[in-house]
């Protein structure tokens, strides 16, 4: 996704405005993401009604879980009759990475909430608010205030996916399966990735190393149980990108 293309995300005045344009901005950079969440929920609605879910249970995962790789997995794994253990534990190592990605934006977003924001933050955590989010506080010129930005960029994402898994669950059935709607999936964190790396040019080093590694390595540990080989990889780009941040400062720069 061209970042061209991106709604401008500088606010008036030299202080970030309150929480409404705030939101408001953030709703509007996290919008284009739509065009890869409608097939993606489609999908696991259609999935989850041939996997014998009756249609509140459909609705309670996502508005309870709110994870579409999980969700997609677990009803997968549900029509195949695997134990129930297993089928907990493969989900929550899907969603390891969200530890990951929670750790990286509360430091971004300031200090630390308490009570209904820090589970609103929590619950708003997905792969799209983290990576609109992160690209936008990478562009210079970035006045909002951030952590109203963060719960905004996520809101299009989940009107989507709710809306989206209701219309497969009673739609799915007339889609025809020559439709490429498995497509739009990668495409959509092909675009994610894409927006991250060519945001913030100056710091743009670190992020290819990080995206390289943890691209070669994922591919390297595809073959490990429970899909571990991902949170592996995701360490693996991370640390690189550490490392290589701390090796290659320009002479000058303050450690």
């Amino acid at each position: 996704m061209p970042t061209d293309a991106m709604p401008t995300l500088a606010g008036p005045g030299p202080n970030p405005p309150g929480g409404w344009p705030s939101l408001k901005a953030g709703f509007l950079a996290g919008s284009p993401l739509l065009l890869g969440i409608v097939p993606f929920g489609i999908i696991y609605g259609a999935t989850a009604r041939s996997a014998g879910l009756s249609i509140a249970q459909s609705i309670s995962m996502s508005l309870t879980v709110f994870a579409g790789s999980a969700q997609l997995f677990f009803v997968n794994l549900w029509a195949s009759r695997v134990a129930v253990p297993i089928l907990i534990l493969t989900c929550l190592a899907l969603n390891l990475r969200l530890l990951i990605y929670g750790a990286s934006i509360g430091l971004k977003l300031g200090p630390p909430p308490s009570g209904p924001m820090a589970l609103l933050r929590s619950y708003i955590l997905t792969d799209e608010s983290y990576a609109v989010t992160t690209a936008a506080l990478l562009r210079p010129g970035f006045k909002w205030g951030k952590a109203w930005f963060f719960i905004g960029s996520g809101l299009p994402t989940w009107l989507g996916w709710q809306t989206t898994c209701v219309m497969g669950y009673l739609l799915g059935s007339i889609i025809p399966e020559s439709w490429p709607l498995g497509l739009a999936v990668p495409l959509l964190f092909l675009s994610l990735l894409i927006s991250i790396l060519r945001a913030g040019h100056e710091k743009s080093s670190p992020k290819l190393v990080s995206a390289a590694v943890a691209g070669l390595s994922a591919v390297a540990l595809a073959g490990i149980p429970l899909n571990l080989g991902l949170l592996a990889a995701i360490a693996l780009g991370v640390t690189a990108g550490m490392i290589h941040d701390k090796t290659h400062k320009p002479k000058g720069a303050r450690p």
